[in-house]
């Protein structure tokens, strides 16, 4: 065998190393569901924070029916993911509670950090900043469970 790489693993691609972790076929079909989700939530998020900022003169009443309606989305995400957990299998379910365990414990690290440095003088940090962190942790902590258990 003339082969220069000594497994098969380092011949694969990192889409097919991805979903080689991404556990079942029904678990890819939940997770796409999820992020279905996911993405008109946050499509309609943006486009209602746009419509929101510009001053369009909406009444109050359309306007908090505006800044409600991104929530609908977010439940079903929440119920898409919740239903990917539940139907997962261990490997699968391993991997999402390191990755959340890891975006909570950064975005704990961040508030508490960045509390001392707004007392130093820097500039106060947006909720958003916050979330952001939790979710780049989150993805982080996924990427770096399932190296683990590759």
């Amino acid at each position: 065998m003339n082969d220069v790489y000594s497994n098969d693993s380092e011949r694969r691609s990192w889409r097919q190393m991805l979903l080689s972790c991404s556990g079942t076929a029904v678990d890819r079909q939940n997770q796409y569901r999820c992020a279905a989700w996911l993405f008109a939530w946050a499509v309609s998020f943006v486009g209602i924070t746009t419509v929101l900022v510009s001053d369009h003169g909406l009444s109050q009443q359309v306007a908090w029916m505006l800044a409600a309606a991104p929530n609908i989305f977010a439940v079903f995400a929440l119920l898409g993911f919740l239903r990917f957990l539940r139907m997962a299998d261990e490997l699968m379910r391993r991997i999402q509670l390191e990755g959340l365990a890891i975006g909570f414990g950064c975005s704990v690290i961040f508030a508490m950090g960045y509390s001392l440095f707004e007392h130093a003088g820097a500039p106060p940090v947006d909720s958003n900043d916050l979330l952001m962190v939790m979710m780049l942790g989150w993805v982080a902590g996924q990427i770096y469970s399932m190296g683990r258990y590759r």
